[in-house]
């Protein structure tokens, strides 16, 4: 019975423990995602009250637009009233004018009568009041064509200062539109801003619950590692540890020249180990250096999100590097020139890049990053599939 109890209690407590270990890069990963998601809804709420000015300021050009109509038509209706006026005095001028030529005409021209004649009318005693009266008669018609004449010009001028005015706000109505054009496009602009904000705190919600997932099946795991799948980071004979906390097992071999049936596969070169780790396992870097390499999106060259990590140089002074690919997701914190450690977290299994299945692409590469050596003698292990 008390040996139920313990073992029950060392269960709660290891579960207890692992959860808090492992599900700290969880927990980092899912705060910086939480902060990005706070980051877009401000930036979600900034590009909102943008729209909603932008949409005021339409409302105001519209008005100013009808204003700047009404001022047009206003022009068109007084510019038509002036045409009416012109042609009324130019009718008014031709009228005068042709009464000034009639009366004239019947004074002077009439009975066989010459200009003369009707200047001596009654003798030299007359001439100078019949001057007088003819003088005045005619200065009078002239007066009064002139001042017709005037006000025909006065006018005319006002009519093209009228249409000068009206171009002028024709003008203003023209740029109005356009702004008000401007604004509605911006308007279509923010909205397509504001479609691609919300599907990314859509897909980072998403991954929030991804990550919570994740954290469940690490707890999950937990308990299956007290069953005897638990491994401890322990660095081997070869100098690295094994990359994983659960079961140490190799489903594909590296085989430089061509995969075998004994190794499952048949024909393809394989330059790593595929190492057993289920969507969202843990993966832990397999010896102390520094992240010289993160790929955290893409096809990236068939390993999909990867990460590599230089350890230093062998003793015959060969730099020594670890790729861990096929990830679902980079551990936070994990960037270039972060150093590590073999209890650090690095990255999440899954099935990105050339893979069929989540599991884990590892690689030894001694002289730069692409010249891949054989991994198992690093670990420690047979170059065999199956459990080490």
């Amino acid at each position: 019975m008390k040996k139920t109890i313990f073992f029950i209690i060392m269960i709660v407590v290891v579960i207890s423990v692992y959860s808090i270990t492992h599900a700290e890069p969880f927990d980092e990963q899912k705060k910086a995602v939480q902060n990005e998601i706070e980051q877009s809804r401000q930036e979600l709420e900034k590009i909102s009250e943008e729209k909603q000015k932008t949409m005021e300021e339409i409302t105001q050009l519209g008005i100013s637009i009808n204003d700047t109509q009404n001022q047009i038509s206003d022009l068109e209706n007084r510019i038509v009233k002036l045409n009416e006026s012109i042609d009324a005095k130019i009718a008014d001028i031709e009228e005068k004018e042709q009464l000034l030529d009639e009366r004239l005409e019947a004074a002077y021209m009439t009975s066989g009568n010459t200009y003369l004649e009707a200047l001596f009318n009654g003798g030299l005693f007359n001439f100078v009041s019949n001057y007088d009266i003819i003088k005045q008669i005619a200065e009078y018609d002239n007066k009064l064509i002139s001042e017709i004449k005037s006000q025909k010009s006065e006018l005319e001028n006002s009519k093209v200062e009228l249409s000068n005015s009206k171009a002028i706000i024709i003008a203003k109505q023209n740029e109005l539109e356009n702004q008000k054009l401007e604004r509605r496009q911006k308007v279509e602009t923010l909205t397509e801003e504001q479609k691609v904000i919300q599907q990314q705190i859509e897909e980072k919600e998403a991954e929030i619950v991804r990550i919570n997932e994740a954290v469940r099946k690490a707890t999950e795991q937990a308990a299956l590692n007290l069953n005897g799948e638990y491994v401890p980071a322990v660095m081997s004979g070869g100098g690295m540890a094994w990359p994983t906390r659960i079961e140490h097992r190799v489903n594909s071999v590296y085989a430089p020249a061509g995969r075998t049936d004994t190794s499952g596969y048949h024909g393809t070169p394989h330059k790593g180990l595929d190492i057993y780790a289920p969507l969202n396992t843990p993966i832990y870097a397999a010896k102390e250096g520094t992240v010289v390499y993160v790929n955290s999106s893409g096809y990236g060259g068939g390993w999909g999100l990867y990460v590599v990590i230089y350890h230093g140089n062998d003793d015959n002074g060969n730099p020594i590097y670890t790729r861990y690919a096929h990830g679902c997701a980079i551990a936070e914190g994990i960037q270039i020139g972060s150093k590590v450690t073999a209890d650090t977290a690095i990255m999440f299994a899954g099935n990105t890049g050339a893979s069929e299945g989540a599991h884990l692409h590892f690689e030894v590469c001694v002289g730069d990053m692409y010249h891949q050596v054989d991994p198992s003698v690093y670990l420690g292990v047979q170059n065999t599939r199956g459990s080490h």
